[in-house]
């Protein structure tokens, strides 16, 4: 194939930066998106939705949009009661019961869209994480998610050189292309992915596998070379600094891992003030730097905006890209 103009490209320009999963620049506040296991970090009901724009200047650049949520499933603990009223030798306990299990389940769900030029993705996404404590101070979640796929290519959206006359529309002759559009523009996959999170009250770390069946969960197949589904592993860790009465500072590092690609590296660092503002930098190696603020409103309701531009030789034909993610936190 010469080429598909531009979107391909852009597919392409997707698989260098580890993009077969969506990536986001406050993924601080998006733990979950790459570890089911974090969704246990709280134990609020919340929803957010996010959206992000890449590389704007090609036209139909890459985006994102996601639609997430999750909850502390209210397990009742088993528990023995004791009659008083019985002669017995068994000590009474306090409020005569004994607990008998300290573990905590959480649900959560994920929708996800991934645009980027002609090549679409859709997809749905089911989170579990059991949560249970090593000790007094920390807590260890692990977790398991379970998602379906749609993967789509839209032939309107690419444009292919004529090869005897490229002033003309295609017409065929490209065997690899040819190939790749006869063989259907739909695949559906499901998929599986494994997460482990520790966590104390100032310290953070996870890791995760993702897309762990790879292609081989196929429910109709087309194109599948084209639409190779590879292991993504990521690890991150995060310290928050606190300053009584002015502060938090938050840092974090994500590192990402999709063969054949480099490991991908971003870093977050923000500052949440005590008047519920917060602002930072975020910083992807090889890639992007950008700015990000945003502020959180009754402890419930949370706007986060970014901003990102490129480092790399792309800056000369690209703005940046734009990222905002809304968070609401249900009960009190």
């Amino acid at each position: 194939m010469k080429y598909i103009y531009l979107w391909f490209f852009i597919f392409q320009i997707g698989f260098v930066f580890n993009q077969q999963l969506p990536q986001f620049s406050q993924f601080g506040n998006n733990l979950g998106i790459y570890n089911a296991s974090a969704i246990g970090l709280s134990d609020n009901t919340s929803i957010t939705l996010g959206g992000r724009w890449q590389m704007l200047g090609f036209g139909s650049e890459p985006r994102s949009l996601v639609l997430g949520g999750s909850t502390k499933l209210n397990i009742k603990k088993k528990t023995k009661e004791i009659n008083s009223g019985l002669r017995i030798d068994e000590t009474e306990p306090e409020n005569d019961t004994i607990r008998t299990t300290s573990f905590s389940h959480y649900l959560g769900g994920l929708l996800i869209h991934d645009q980027y030029g002609a090549f679409g993705r859709t997809g749905i996404t089911g989170n579990y994480s059991l949560g249970f404590n090593l000790s007094e101070d920390w807590k260890t979640l692990v977790g398991a998610r379970l998602g379906w796929s749609n993967f789509n290519f839209n032939q309107d959206k690419a444009q292919v050189l004529n090869i005897s006359d490229p002033t003309q529309t295609y017409q065929g002759g490209d065997v690899e292309y040819d190939q790749f559009i006869g063989g259907g523009n739909r695949r559906n996959s499901f998929d599986l992915g494994l997460g482990l999170t520790f966590v104390n009250e100032n310290f953070v770390f996870g890791a995760a596998v993702n897309q762990m069946t790879k292609s081989y969960l196929d429910i109709s197949a087309s194109s599948s070379v084209f639409f190779d589904q590879r292991l993504h592993w990521n690890l991150f860790t995060g310290y928050t600094y606190k300053i009584p009465e002015i502060c938090d500072i938050q840092g974090m590092i994500l590192l990402k891992r999709m063969s054949p690609a480099p490991v991908s590296v971003e870093l977050s660092l923000r500052t949440i003030f005590k008047n519920n503002l917060w602002a930072g930098l975020h910083y992807r190696n090889k890639s992007s730097i950008g700015v990000m603020g945003g502020f959180i409103l009754s402890e419930k309701f949370q706007l986060g905006y970014s901003i990102d531009f490129e480092t790399t030789s792309i800056r000369r034909f690209s703005n940046g890209g734009h990222e905002i993610i809304l968070n609401y936190t249900f009960g009190e």
